[in-house]
């Protein structure tokens, strides 16, 4: 059995699932199960090894403590140079590296000031991005300005609008940010460039993309099976790092450079960020695409082109329920409630579905 701790707050987020879907994949081969735990006082006796899936620097901290207090070793996915003297292992993808190479790469486009937009200081992943890009600035000689999401992107936004008029390249903690800011206010992109760290699937449907980088949630629930039926058959365990390169996408660019290290403090400051209105819609949105295949695609292609049930079902061999069906579990998934507020929302972000004008 595979026992998985799960920050409760963070227990909605799309990433989630597929993390899971990697770990099953592991686990059905081998006959064994996962189970799922929000509080950690309801581990189950004789637990060895949990997997922490988190997002909050204070949570993943306080309940390290707690386990090894408990005498159970914790398995991090996303977090690595946590400052503590607890021991502990972690999967984590590169996020210093990323960071850094995607903002190099918009420096050797057009040197300029940085703004980092949509930083939070609780997030281990903001802490390890924000020293990628404070790296970049220094080799290019360049200034850099932080704009803080303190569980407010609007807000967040409105003061890189009235700060960060001397900025020539935007950076993003993530795809949300990204997402939310070309769409809702372009104009702060005029005679700007921008990249994004953490790329949702949501991006791929933009055009033109911005510089991005993905992590391979699957691929990581593997690693992170993998690395738990390892430890759990360690007579003493021992803590142990496994990182996961991001994939880079610039414009067909591959990034490639030399990576330098540096030191880095963290803070216990906690913020709740994870109920924002935008970034909700945005990874609703993204969770609907991500569980959408090919067949769904051309569905809802026909379906925003206003198509009829009868005559989709009709044209894909389909029975018209299966029709209904599948648009109502796309509602579903996006958070909504109904086939007119999706197509609202798709309208919305612009997204390119490959449509035909």
């Amino acid at each position: 059995m595979i026992h998985v701790l799960i920050e409760e707050n963070y227990a909605q987020n799309n990433r989630i699932d597929q993390l899971l879907q990697g770990m099953s994949s592991v686990v059905k081969k081998k006959r064994i199960g996962i189970k799922l735990y929000t509080d950690a006082s309801s581990l189950d006796e004789n637990v060895r090894v949990v997997v922490l899936l988190c997002a909050s620097l204070k949570w993943a901290t306080d309940t390290i403590e707690y386990l090894n207090a408990a005498g159970i070793h914790p398995l991090l996915f996303g977090f690595q140079y946590i400052d503590t003297m607890y021991e502990y292992s972690c999967v984590t993808p590169t996020y210093t590296k990323t960071m850094y190479l995607l903002t190099s790469h918009l420096l050797s486009q057009e040197s300029g000031a940085i703004a980092l937009l949509g930083y939070n200081s609780d997030s281990l992943p903001d802490r390890l991005k924000l020293m990628g890009v404070r790296h970049a600035a220094d080799r290019f000689n360049v200034p850099m300005r932080v704009f803080k999401n303190r569980g407010n992107v609007a807000a967040c936004i409105a003061d890189f609008a009235e700060n960060g008029s001397d900025a020539k390249n935007i950076v993003c903690v993530n795809d949300g940010i990204a997402v939310i800011l070309r769409n809702n206010y372009p104009e702060l992109l005029t005679d700007r460039q921008m990249c994004s760290c953490s790329g949702m699937k949501i991006s791929e449907y933009l055009n033109p993309r911005y510089p991005t980088s993905t992590i391979n949630y699957y691929k990581a629930g593997v690693r992170l099976a993998e690395l738990y039926l390892f430890l759990d058959k360690c007579d003493v365990i021992a803590s142990t790092v496994m990182t996961i390169d991001m994939d880079i996408e610039a414009r067909g660019e591959k990034l490639e450079s030399a990576m330098p290290f540096s030191g880095m403090v963290h803070s216990n400051a906690e913020v709740d960020f994870y109920g924002d209105a935008l970034v909700k819609e945005v990874e609703n949105l993204d969770r609907m695409l991500s569980l959408c295949d090919e067949l769904d695609m051309e569905i809802l292609r026909d379906t925003i082109l206003g198509v009829p049930y009868e005559q989709i079902a009709e044209n894909r061999h389909l029975a018209p329920n299966t029709v209904k069906y599948r648009v109502y579990a796309m509602v579903r998934n996006a958070g909504l409630s109904s086939r007119k507020e999706l197509l609202a929302e798709i309208a919305k972000y612009h997204l390119e579905l490959g449509i035909s004008e």
